[in-house]
């Protein structure tokens, strides 16, 4: 069952219910793509950088007059861009890298003996691909290290989140070499997946407050990969072999807390998040967009809001369709989400309609991706800390079943929103979209129904816009 996969069948070794989940299909019309893609790109990212939305209805006025007589088509002089002209100076700077590798969910007794590779093996994978990132990103600045200038920190441990953090703690307390290249480094790299998302949180909360790192002095990013912060799809419940596992473990329930923000590892996990970011340690978030485990809603976190974070989606290539509607609506959505704007809750509409085969491996195919480990690479070199922001969470409840007709409600909010509208380069984005819908021919029959639901948009809601 791919629930318990960390990494795809291909990784052979470090070095290198009755609701039915949707299998993706597009048009036939469109050439697909087999290079994987990464989006939004962090030159996207750039442009739109996160920024405070002000509180107060005149504020929000001038903000979008202001937006729209000068929209944000180039960099404002003085903070990215001046961050930016820094780069070189910066990562020469760095002496010593510290990447820490926290792997997901493991099974006990005999549904162990499914899984090819160990806790540690998978850790140290994502150590060696974080490596990998970083001295790519280092080499096309004309930058070399020294051989021992980065330290892996593959660590291992299993159980409910609180005992996993615990055992994760004993792990690296237990090595003087880690503990030491963990005190010296001055940038430190956090590569997570799936249950170890939450983990590395507390885990890292638990690091700062013990001054065992200190962001005060070490720049820190958070890479959480296919992180089940608002916890796996619901349906997977009435899966039968999960229910089962479900039963008998309590590793298992605490994953489906997470629907519950209400739950006490949820709280644990929102208390952990808020110390990690006003440390200043930035996250990025990537969803995969054929996750069989993990809604996008949930790999995203999208009921956390503050400038800090970075998130973007995994696509795989035989997926990946440049023209397509529903791809490219789903970026747009959180390109918008990156820039400090309110997606008005159309990422958490459209999960299920992208959930992955039960049998499939989006859920893990992301951890071997290049490119998303580079994104965090830039995300921590290039841009400028930004932790003096409140930091918002919505107590999001997952749904067994959603009501069909908040759709398009939530789209039509969306090319309403004041603050879209002034932006020059959203609404010529909203116009492409508006002309991929046009094209868009799906040939399944959840999908059909979605552009049905969606119809609205190729002219009303988008001309009332307009006004």
């Amino acid at each position: 069952m791919s629930i318990m996969n960390d990494v795809p069948k291909s990784m052979n070794t470090v070095d290198e219910g009755k609701a039915k989940p949707v299998v993706i299909k597009f048009s036939s019309k469109l050439k697909p793509a087999q290079t994987n893609v990464v989006l939004p790109t962090f030159d996207e990212f750039a442009i739109n950088k996160p920024r405070k939305i002000p509180n107060s209805p005149i504020q929000q006025a001038l903000h979008v007059i202001n937006s729209y007589f000068f929209p944000p088509d180039k960099l404002p002089e003085g903070s990215l861009s001046k961050w930016l002209d820094k780069i070189s100076r910066s990562t020469i700077d760095v002496k010593r890298i510290a990447i820490i590798g926290i792997h997901g969910w493991y099974p006990g007794g005999l549904l162990r003996s499914l899984f090819v590779h160990s806790q540690r093996d998978v850790s140290k994978k994502f150590c060696d691909m974080m490596t990998k990132a970083v001295l790519r990103y280092l080499s096309q600045h004309n930058i070399n290290l020294p051989s021992d200038a980065i330290t892996c920190i593959p660590l291992a441990s299993e159980g409910t989140i609180e005992s996993r953090v615990k055992l994760l703690h004993e792990d690296l307390m237990h090595n003087k070499t880690w503990c030491e290249a963990l005190s010296l480094a001055d940038v430190v790299f956090v590569v997570t997946h799936s249950q170890g998302t939450p983990v590395s949180t507390i885990f890292l909360s638990r690091l700062i407050n013990e001054h065992l790192v200190d962001p005060r002095r070490q720049r820190i990013c958070m890479l959480a990969m296919a992180g089940i912060s608002h916890g796996p799809f619901p349906y997977m419940l009435k899966n039968f072999i999960v229910s089962y596992y479900i039963r008998a473990s309590d590793t298992s329930k605490d994953l489906f807390e997470f629907m519950n923000p209400e739950s006490m590892v949820a709280k644990k996990y929102y208390d952990a998040i808020k110390v990690v970011i006003k440390s200043g340690v930035k996250i990025v978030y990537v969803a995969s967009l054929d996750d069989q485990v993990v809604p996008l809603y949930s790999g995203l976190f999208t009921g956390l809001s503050h400038p800090s974070i970075m998130r973007a989606i995994y696509i795989d290539g035989p997926l990946y369709q440049e023209n397509d509607f529903l791809t490219n609506l789903i970026v747009f959505c959180i390109r918008l989400r990156n820039a400090g704007i309110l997606d008005h809750g159309l990422i958490v509409q459209l999960s299920d309609v992208i959930a992955g085969s039960i049998i499939g491996e989006g859920h893990s195919l992301l951890c071997i991706e290049i490119d998303v480990y580079a994104l965090a690479v830039r995300y921590l070199f290039e841009t400028a800390p930004l932790e003096r922001h409140e930091i918002k969470i919505d107590k999001f409840q997952a749904q067994h079943k959603k009501n069909p007709f908040y759709l398009p409600w939530a789209l039509r909010r969306i090319v309403e929103d004041r603050i879209v509208t002034g932006n020059r380069s959203f609404m010529h984005e909203i116009n492409i979209l508006r002309k991929q819908y046009k094209e868009w021919e799906p040939t399944t029959k959840v999908m059909k129904e979605l552009k049905f639901r969606l119809e609205p948009f190729k002219d009303a809601i988008l001309e009332r816009a307009r006004l």
